[in-house]
């Protein structure tokens, strides 16, 4: 499987495509790139689905299937759509580290694109942390990176660093911008395109084109909509609310600023949030709304406070501060422009600066401190960095503090006072600035000073002067309020005819998509029945209508009932309601209420639509107002009733009722198969326990023949030594009777085998020692002694053996020995009867709460063993080979019962009961254990090695096997998560090993006050 390109940003159609292809996707191989494209597409339009869709294509990924460079290709896009969720979320160190993990990959794997879009991300990051050089070094990279392999992707990288340049380098920019354009002469990709009016809109601010700016700026906004660049979109409508700010329509750009906001909380990105309110807050902040504007300052610098040292919070200082500067708030406004200063000063913005020592001096001035604020603010004079509009802004606040204290005059002062001495300097300034009209407000202030020194002459000309600056204000005024009225008409003209095609485009795709609809059903329909039919276990037949049922059809509720044996009784064998397992419920088939016996009586589909006041559930469940109910049948046969409902009313119409009756259909084929694989399954069983049984009762025979001759044997004994012993007894002294017991005990003991020819010699032996002992008739008596188990003649024994009753002697000890022998092979035979008892009933017991226990594999072979044990003993040496200390294994134990007989079974038939069976129980690393069957028959040709596991698959003559052995393992096998593999030679033996693996996963069944200069931060997207 080759991962394709993936788009950098894809319009709305593209991914409506990449929706239609993860919802037919239904194996691995082609689920695994759908989810990846899907997630990357979404990663700013629905970031916490991406994340979603990126652990489902982890968990395909960690199954295995891929190759090895395309496994890092996808495991680097995936650190990459974490990286840029990161990011969004706020933590730039997190997404720093997977942007450069993902960057280090796609470099090892000379992917281009990849190492393109990880450089991106790392653009946005130093974006956000105000680190100029590191945007730039990056978008450079994208450049080289893209530059031949993906154009989209090059064109708008180098669009973004003319952005970048613009505000270091206007000249420059501009000159690139002039080239660039001129070489687009068709029609680009909406990304390039959102790209080119970001361009246009920062080249008309710095030319003061307001109009132009904001047509460009409402375009870029449409463009990041449409593909899907949710974080750019905020951005753009909060510059697209300072270009009608500058364009005097305040109203107009406090709505844009508030779908800012509500796009940003949509998404739920708390830096984006913060910058969207001080957004607004900066809207309301123009309209004098200054309390108000305050409020969501707060709120934004709570929110931006774990980076305090991005640019969006040294924006946001600024903006409180100027807020409370107008609700006077003096005290509170010096706190907030002294955290703005060295913030500031470090990112050496000659704006923020400016902006900062000027709130600081008006905050001391209202503070009634004219020194510390003639201090602060000669900052701003004296610095050449600081724009004109912001030199004139402070000539003024110097003025001002001049006007209100009594100071002294400043040196080489050329007005009538210093309030004069500044005004005039600050008119001068303006005289400089080419285009700039010096406000009413300021001639205003230099009448007024005249007018206090008594020279009303002077007063009368700038109050002319003042009246004069207003008309052309207001006029420029009005003429700012039409271009933004042409603008916003322009807007929503284009935005109808847009509308107007959008409608048409979706017209016309709902017919497509009702074509394409009917085809995609039918080929879903289609890979739905093979994978209901493919299963042949009721369990995975029921997950798998639970898993297309949800997929395919609005099913709140899913039940299914089976058909139990009696004919009459329905029972849920299967029922979810929202996620939430539902309690069992039985009823009759010839019930008169409820509408599941009803459908199976009549064989038909029955669809109820209920009214919300005459809803009824069974307790615990939810009132449902649609519910579908269809039999399982297959031909007349009825195997129970299927249901789905849904709170929603009107849930089922006619291509419902047929897609659910298809699955229906379905589900009945694949049950009734199962049902016949069961009876296969247990025809394959219960040929083995006939087999096994034969063994056990042959393996039982034999102690119990033992039992039988040694209780016998008892029996004659006994009786003669209980008359003779006490007579006995009493005619031997002390040291007789001690000698009598030791020779009892003696003779009581396991006497070992002999051959004749060691037997004969045995007996000569004792008897050449009984004739030089001296003792009479030395043959018969040797005899009797080697019958007793003496292999030689204690000295001690001698005293006993001559005495006149020695004979009567040896026959008692030869009695008594007799009866303890016997009674001890009795304990040998029941010891052995009770362990193949033991192994058969743990072999056949039955554990029908399918929950796994922790086994120890060693006690579950042997178990195995000791049943076998006739056969194995015909001519087959057991090896075993155990490792030690092995730990206890989660498993079902009745089941691997049924895998190590059929294995076992297999091995000793393949060597017809003569040669080497081999046990080996080992770890295999720390998570999992092998065991392997190993034997020294004839082997399995080559050729049919694919075809073992296969059902009804089998080598032997027919009649003796069914083919169905090495299928139950392979499924018991597969139902522990383990694998079986097989290592064959013709001529040398077999090995099966099997690896369980020791945990099972689990599986899945639920700005300044007036007469100061507009400080519209425009923010980088």
């Amino acid at each position: 499987m080759t991962m394709q390109t993936l788009e950098f940003f894809a319009t709305d159609d593209a991914l409506a495509q990449l929706e239609s292809a993860l919802r037919a996707a239904q194996h691995p191989a082609q689920r695994l790139p759908a989810l990846l494209a899907l997630a990357w597409q979404l990663r700013q339009r629905d970031t916490q689905r991406a994340l979603a869709l990126a652990n489902e294509a982890d968990s395909l990924l960690a199954s295995g299937g891929l190759h090895d460079i395309e496994q890092a290709r996808v495991m680097a896009r995936l650190q990459l759509i974490r990286g840029e969720a990161n990011w969004l979320f706020g933590d730039f160190s997190g997404s720093r580290v997977l942007a450069e993990s993902a960057l280090q990959g796609f470099a090892e794997l000379s992917d281009l694109v990849g190492s393109a879009d990880a450089q991106w991300l790392l653009s946005y990051i130093a974006l956000s942390q105000s680190d100029r050089a590191g945007r730039k070094s990056a978008l450079q990279a994208v450049v080289t990176a893209a530059s031949g392999c993906d154009e989209v992707r090059h064109i708008a990288a180098q669009l973004a660093l003319e952005q970048l340049e613009l505000a270091h380098d206007a000249d420059a920019a501009k000159q690139c911008w002039r080239i660039h354009e001129q070489r687009q002469t068709q029609v680009v990709h909406p990304l390039v395109a959102y790209r080119i009016e970001i361009v246009r809109a920062e080249i008309a601010a710095a030319a003061g084109d307001f109009g132009k700016e904001a047509m460009s700026r409402l375009a870029a906004y449409q463009f990041a909509i449409a593909t899907g660049q949710v974080r750019n979109a905020v951005i753009d409508a909060t510059n697209v609310a300072g270009a009608f700010g500058n364009l005097n329509d305040f109203g107009a750009g406090l709505e844009w600023s508030q779908l800012a906001l509500n796009l940003a909380r949509g998404a739920g990105w708390a830096p984006t949030i913060g910058v969207a309110l001080f957004s607004v807050a900066a809207s309301l902040k123009d309209l004098h709304r200054f309390s108000a504007a305050r409020d969501l300052l707060r709120e934004a610098l709570a929110i931006l406070a774990p980076f305090p040292t991005s640019r969006h919070y040294a924006i946001a200082l600024l903006y409180m501060g100027e807020a409370e500067i107008g609700c006077k708030d003096y005290a509170d406004a010096l706190h907030t422009f002294g955290l703005l200063e060295p913030r500031a000063i470090a990112f050496d913005d000659p704006n923020l600066k400016a902006g900062a020592w000027i709130g600081l001096a008006q905050a001391h001035m209202g503070l009634g401190r004219p020194e510390q604020a003639l201090s602060i603010i000669a900052q701003v004079t004296d610095s050449a960095q600081a724009q004109a509009a912001y030199q004139i802004v402070a000539l003024q606040t110097i003025a001002g503090i001049h006007g209100s204290f009594s100071l002294e005059s400043p040196p080489n002062m050329t007005g009538a006072s210093p309030a004069l001495h500044y005004l005039h300097l600050a008119i001068d300034t303006a005289a400089t600035m080419e285009g700039y009209t010096v406000s009413g407000e300021l001639f205003d202030a230099v009448a007024q000073e005249y007018a206090n020194i008594g020279d009303f002459r002077r007063a009368f000309e700038f109050g002319k002067k003042a009246a004069a600056a207003r008309e052309v204000t207001h006029n420029k005024e009005g003429v700012n309020r039409a271009i933004a009225m042409q603008v916003e008409h322009e807007t929503d003209k284009a935005l109808a005819g847009l509308e107007h095609q959008r409608q048409l485009a979706v017209a016309q795709a709902e017919r497509a998509d009702t074509l394409e609809l009917a085809n995609a059903t039918l080929e879903q329909l289609g890979a739905v029945g093979r994978d209901i039919t493919g299963n042949l276990e009721a369990t995975a037949i029921i997950a798998a209508l639970d898993r297309h049922v949800h997929a395919l059809l609005d099913a709140f509720t899913f039940q299914v009932y089976r058909l139990e044996i009696d004919g009459q009784t329905l029972r849920t064998v299967f029922g979810v309601e929202d996620g939430v397992t539902l309690p069992h419920y039985v009823t009759r088939l010839d019930s008169s209420r409820g509408r599941v016996p009803l459908c199976a009586r009549e064989r038909r589909e029955i669809v109820a639509n209920i009214r919300p006041e005459d809803s009824l559930a069974m307790p615990g469940t939810v009132a449902n107002l649609s519910l579908m109910y269809a039999p399982l049948l297959v031909g007349e046969r009825l195997l129970g009733v299927m249901t789905i409902q849904s709170p929603r009313p009107q849930a089922y119409g006619e291509r419902e009722v047929a897609i659910f009756r298809t699955l229906c259909a379905y589900g009945a084929i694949a049950l009734a198969n199962a049902e016949a694989q069961a009876q296969l399954i247990q025809s394959e069983k219960m040929a083995s326990l006939g087999q096994l049984v034969a063994n056990v009762a042959h393996e039982i025979n034999t102690p119990i023949g033992a039992i039988k001759s040694s209780g016998a044997t008892i029996v004659e004994s006994l009786s003669d030594t209980l008359a003779g012993l006490p007579p006995l007894l009493q005619a031997l002294d002390a040291p007789s009777q001690a000698l009598f017991s030791e020779l009892i005990a003696q003779a009581s003991r396991a006497a070992p085998l002999l051959s004749s020819r060691e037997e004969r010699a045995l007996v000569k032996g004792l008897s050449a020692a009984l004739e030089q002992a001296g003792l009479e008739g030395a043959r018969e008596l040797a005899q009797l002694l080697a019958q007793l188990g003496l292999t030689t003649l204690p000295e001690a024994l001698l005293p006993l053996l001559r005495h006149p009753q020695h004979e009567r002697i040896l026959q008692a000890v030869q009695n008594v020995s007799t009866v303890v022998r016997g009674a001890a092979n009795i304990n040998q035979a029941v010891e052995r009867v009770a362990k193949i008892v033991f192994a058969l009933k743990s072999y056949s017991r039955v554990d029908k709460s399918g929950e796994m226990r922790p086994t120890d594999l060693v006690e579950s072979i042997e178990t195995v063993l000791t049943i076998y044990q006739n056969q194995i003993k015909q001519g087959t040496e057991l090896v075993r080979r155990y490792e030690a200390e092995l730990p206890l294994l989660p498993c079902l134990p009745d089941e691997l019962n049924q895998v190590w007989t059929n294995l076992i079974h297999n091995a000793l038939q393949a060597m017809q009961h003569q040669g080497v069976l081999t046990i080996a129980i080992r770890r295999d690393g720390d998570a999992e254990l092998v065991v392997a069957v190993g034997d020294s028959g004839c082997g399995i040709p080559a050729a049919i090695r694919g075809r073992i596991f296969d059902p009804f698959f089998t080598t032997k003559p027919v009649g003796e096997g069914s083919g169905l052995g090495l299928d139950i393992v392979k499924k018991i096998v597969d139902k522990h998560q383990g694998r079986i593999e097989l290592q064959s030679e013709v001529g040398v033996g077999t090995t099966f090993s099997v690896y369980l693996p020791l945990a099972i996963k689990p599986a899945g069944l639920g700005l300044l006050a007036s007469g100061e200069p507009h400080n519209s931060f425009n923010l980088p997207g």
